[in-house]
């Protein structure tokens, strides 16, 4: 049985999006705030020092000048000049410090207005989020408005900062420097570019409102009658629509959607009632009845209009998410404020989503009993754990197709004596592909039915005759292709888990894994590292040309090692690249910058971040160990490593797959096929 997880913390979670969202668009505000004071300062320093140093005047006349100076604010002498003030700033003009100020000032009106712009959005979110909770109705409307805020917001956020960073980092570094690092603005400018481009493209695409059900086909009226007919008495006591299609399939689930269905038969539109296969020849007909009377209360009232029009948008804004996600660094402060406005909705989406279950089951409880709809609850359940005991074990143990097999052997011999399986079950949330539901215990007090583990085990264990046998006898060539499907998965899983099982220190096991994972490698492309190189050679024809043009000693050996260092840079730069290498097998990684192979066995976790083409993998040991590459500024021992895959003779995704695939042990499907006709 699954572990129970700790419960999101919706608020901390909000209160995280919000910090994220606002964090660097008021860093540039509080930059665009501080910068003109910054360069008033370094005005005030200049003019001061060529005061002392012009000595044809007193020290009086000099010290009189020093207090007039002092007592000026050059910044309000180039933005709204005073009276006597007019030559001053005629000489700051034709040095181009009044257009600096009158540009820094336009930055510091587009902060505050992209910060103020910012913060009246966030509140409207959560304004619209607090109105949501009166209704069905008023939840998708004001869930659609939130989300047109979000992404107008998300659109403004990317389109203000990359001219406010691109500038803003040119001012600091000359106002720090007095000069500016054309490679990183170069680099902000390229990556805001991208990042816009990536971002529109992802907010304005259509995300397809449909999913794939593999392993399933529809039935019709003609395929099973006697199903039909009961789903339409059911429909027509519930006073609903029956659906337009029944799709039957090898899922552990039971749903209704209007959205879209790719079955392997074809596509369905509109109302789609889905039944689980494996659980119809385990659940008695009244238990059955009640689980779809469940879902068929989804098509009724205000239900009908959250199936039709608030999930399929909710889908969307979760692919949308999704993508924006990989939209780089510049687009961060955009996609965390798509996760505010996720994470402030949640709570209500969940509140929502408990109430229209909670109904449903109410539904559920008037088809049949309130009795029969808990039992079916129960069942549910238990044979959900009870299919995938018994399926880890036909894989493990070469048995026969778990769709033919009775689960009560595992729930009376695996289920039964487990007490904290009994005690942990009416915690356990039940599966379904649109949202979440209540806890079981919650769903049982609801309908007004105390059962305990004792009971729920005697339920379990009661012999019943199945739905499939009453509603779909001799109709097995309907699902001969079913049948077929899940004994292909089996002998997949079965190959896979005696790959996975495999022992490397075993011959027979060494020759498998060699077998399925043979040594890769990849070398570092020499391409990659030209634009590094063209920079570096700017900067040091740079240095070159001041050490040559500026008549101080000081300056020469200045400039010269700076161009001596970053040739050796540039060398340096060269050589790792051209050398750079790669080596993947099943017992781990070998690059050419590490002193000794990363070993999977030693691998706790791995973790992957992309940002635009570029993958970086973290790998957390089970252990800390010392560095593993050879040059390090901090030789600690650490528990993680990171591995960049950019630069090498393929693509960072296509080597990010191979090496997670080598590190699970996972084979390709037609991999595994071929091992097991083997």
């Amino acid at each position: 049985m699954a572990t129970k997880q700790a419960p999101l913390n919706v608020r901390k979670n909000i209160r995280a999006a919000l910090f994220k969202t606002l964090i660097v668009p008021v860093l540039v505000l509080a930059f665009f705030m501080a910068a003109p004071h910054w360069l008033d300062s370094r005005l005030h320093d200049a003019a001061a020092n060529s005061i002392l140093a012009d000595t044809r005047h007193s020290l009086d006349e000099r010290e009189q000048r020093l207090a007039v100076i002092a007592a000026t604010d050059f910044a309000a002498v180039c933005l709204n000049c005073p009276p006597g003030m007019e030559k001053l700033r005629n000489n700051f003009e034709r040095n181009g410090i009044v257009a600096n100020f009158q540009r820094l000032r336009w930055g510091l009106w587009l902060s505050i207005a992209l910060v103020v712009g910012l913060v009246l959005a966030l509140a409207a979110v959560a304004a619209l989020n607090k109105k949501a909770g009166a209704s069905a109705e008023s939840l998708i409307q004001n869930y659609r408005r939130a989300w047109k805020i979000s992404v107008a917001s998300s659109l403004l956020v990317v389109f203000l900062l990359i001219p406010l960073l691109t500038y803003g980092t040119f001012e600091f570094t000359v106002l720090l420097m007095d000069s500016y690092v054309p490679k990183l603005l170069i680099l902000i400018v390229l990556g805001g570019v991208i990042a816009l481009w990536l971002s529109a493209k992802t907010l304005l695409k259509r995300v397809p409102l449909e999913f794939q059900e593999g392993m399933s086909r529809e039935v019709t009226p003609t395929d099973a009658p006697v199903l039909w007919e009961k789903v339409c008495a059911a429909a027509a006591q519930l006073q609903t629509a029956p659906p337009d299609h029944i799709l039957i399939g090898l899922q552990l689930n039971f749903y209704v959607t209007e959205l879209a269905v790719l079955h392997d038969g074809g596509r369905v539109e509109g109302r789609t009632l889905y039944l689980s296969y494996p659980l119809l020849k385990q659940m008695p007909e009244d238990e059955v009845l009640a689980i779809i009377g469940h879902e068929l209360g989804h098509f009724m009232g205000n239900d009908t209009r959250m199936t039709r029009e608030f999930y399929p948008l909710r889908r969307k804004i979760h692919g949308t998410l999704v993508a924006m996600a990989q939209s780089g660094w510049i687009g961060w402060p955009s996609f965390q404020f798509l996760n505010y406005f996720h994470w402030c909705f949640g709570e209500t989406e969940q509140t929502a989503s408990r109430a229209r279950e909670f109904l449903a089951d109410q539904r559920a409880a008037s088809l049949t009993s309130a009795r029969t709809a808990a039992q079916a609850l129960v069942r549910f359940s238990v044979l959900a754990e009870a299919f995938q005991r018994n399926l880890k074990a036909a894989v493990k143990n070469n048995l026969l197709n778990p769709l033919q097999m009775s689960l009560q052997p595992v729930v009376r011999e695996q289920l039964a004596p487990e007490r904290e399986f009994w005690t942990q079950l009416f915690e356990q949330k039940l599966p379904h592909p649109m949202d979440s539901h209540p806890p079981l215990l919650a769903r049982l007090e609801s309908l007004g039915q105390n059962i305990s583990g004792d009971e729920a085990k005697n339920i379990v264990l009661a012999d019943t005759e199945n739905a499939y046998n009453q509603w779909l006898a001799g109709r097995d060539e309907l699902f001969s292709g079913l049948t077929k499907q899940a004994e292909e998965v089996v002998s997949k899983l079965r190959a896979r888990s005696q790959i996975a099982d495999a022992d490397i220190g075993t011959e027979a096991g060494k020759e498998l894994l060699a077998r399925h994972f043979p040594e890769m490698k990849w070398r570092g492309k020499a391409s990659s590292g030209w634009v590094s190189l063209v920079i570096l050679g700017c900067f040091i024809v740079f240095f070159l040309v001041m050490a040559l043009v500026i008549d101080d000693t000081a300056a020469h050996w200045i400039f010269g090692s700076l161009a001596v260092l970053f040739l050796f840079f540039g060398w340096l730069a060269w050589r790792h690249q051209s050398t750079a290498e790669l080596t993947l097998n099943v017992e781990g990684i070998f690059s050419v910058r590490w002193k000794r192979p990363l070993l999977f066995k030693d691998v706790e976790k791995v973790s992957a971040q992309q940002n635009y083409s570029n993958v970086t993998l973290t790998f957390r040991l089970k252990e800390k160990q010392p560095p593993i590459k050879k040059f390090t500024l901090l030789p600690m021992a650490r528990k993680t490593v990171g591995l960049s895959l950019n630069g090498y003779n393929e693509k960072p995704a296509v080597l990010a797959q191979a090496i997670f695939c080598y590190l699970t042990r996972q084979t390709k499907p037609e991999a595994a096929e071929a091992e097991r006709e083997e």
